[in-house]
């Protein structure tokens, strides 16, 4: 049952070179700087959502418990992360251009909603919110996760839901097969030195931490669905892949109540298809949710979602698309010359990009993002200095232009 359709395109057919990126993001009240949804907030994400809804879109509810969980606008779409972050998805399109433009109408909605009373901040962690940070998007779902990682003993699941932010491209890669694997080899081979690039962690829960916290988070979740997929330069990327799912844990069984879920180690997808789970065998459909489970800093769901890179600043939200939509595609060859020089200098890694881009945006924006990493200084002041400062009441008048 662990069919490969939900893994790999359908390589019958030309692959159109869409692109996409989601970006999450926290909100504060612009006084109190309380995170949105807590005491002290004027507003809620939730409510967000609302106001926006009074005159575009249609709201996105839980079908379980009727909770807001989003906002549809037809093609982009805003929804609710576990902590009350805010994650825009572009429309897929075809050209870098095009989606600064959706990106740019994205923020400037929610920014329309926050009537000033909300300051949105681009940053790998939520540098704010206490310890005591509740499950501020109660959906099912959420629900049934945060029960399944407070089952595991040290793990930091909780903190990945509530306190994590990043930016995620969408890339399909054109071709066949063999451009396909070769473009997840690169990603895989590249991600060490990207994480490094991109990291933008810089405090956590009112505290100064050092580079990436939010990495730290994710590599301290449920080791059997997150981190690097085992299927580097297999021959078979895909069956890889799904081998790789087929052991990792399963916490959404059907539509069992919260209670009769599994808990962290009850249960993988191969105990489930093969033994059960309270009288319920998994179907088709349960198998691709499964996937849309796993957490990896690759993952495969026809196109690419790579999710290993920490939320940018608005300046550079851009960025990561730019870079992953150049690799990809114009950029295979040289990147594979730049690894086997075993070189781990990011500004290298950025002059090569940019030095492969066909696009006039993505050079600027790459550009732009190599001289903001060499001219980089930590900043200087509390978590509270820090929110005031970066974050912005009008996020889309901060982007590349």
């Amino acid at each position: 049952m662990s069919n490969l359709d939900a893994i790999r395109p359908d390589f019958s057919k030309p692959v159109e070179p869409l692109m996409g990126i989601e970006i999450e993001m926290f909100g504060f009240d612009s006084e109190s700087l309380a995170p949105l949804g807590t005491p002290g907030a004027r507003v809620s994400s939730q409510q967000l959502m609302e106001r926006i809804a009074s005159s575009q879109g249609k709201l996105k509810r839980d079908s379980v418990t009727g909770e807001i969980i989003g906002l549809d606008l037809g093609c982009g779409n805003f929804s609710l992360e576990p902590g009350g972050q805010l994650e825009y998805a572009s429309c897929p399109g075809l050209t870098l251009q095009g989606l600064l433009d959706d990106l740019r109408m994205g923020l400037s909605i929610l920014e329309e909603a926050g009537r000033g009373e909300v300051l949105f901040l681009d940053h790998g962690t939520n540098p704010l919110a206490g310890a005591d940070l509740p499950l501020l998007v109660p959906k099912h779902r959420y629900k049934i996760l945060d029960r399944y990682f407070a089952s595991q003993p040290g793990g930091r699941g909780i903190h990945m839901m509530r306190y994590s932010a990043t930016a995620q491209p969408n890339v399909d890669v054109p071709g066949g097969l063999s451009e396909w694997q070769d473009a997840i080899n690169l990603t895989l081979a590249l991600t060490p030195v990207v994480k490094q690039l991109f990291s933008n962690s810089w405090f956590f829960q009112g505290q100064r931490v050092v580079s990436s916290e939010r990495q730290r988070i994710w590599d301290g979740i449920d080791a059997s669905r997150t981190g690097i997929p085992p299927v580097a330069f297999q021959p078979d990327i895909a069956s890889a892949y799904a081998e790789w799912g087929r052991h990792a844990g399963v916490f959404l069984v059907g539509d069992l109540p919260l209670e009769k879920q599994p808990l962290y180690g009850e249960l993988t997808w191969e105990q489930w298809e093969r033994s059960g789970w309270h009288g319920t065998f998994p179907g088709p459909q349960d198998w691709e949710t499964h996937l849309g489970t796993l957490f990896p800093d690759l993952r495969l769901r026809r196109f690419l979602e790579v999710r290993m890179v920490d939320a940018q600043s608005f300046s550079h939200a851009l960025a990561p698309m730019a870079f992953w939509a150049v690799a990809l595609r114009e950029g295979r060859g040289r990147l594979w010359d730049w690894l086997a020089q075993k070189s781990t200098s990011v500004s290298e890694l950025l002059e090569v990009l940019c030095g492969c881009a066909e696009d006039a945006l993505a050079r600027s924006v790459l550009g732009a993002f190599a001289e903001y990493k060499r001219g980089f200084r930590e900043f200087e002041g509390s978590a509270a200095d820090f929110v005031r400062t970066e974050g912005t009441t009008q996020p889309s008048r901060k982007l590349t232009l």
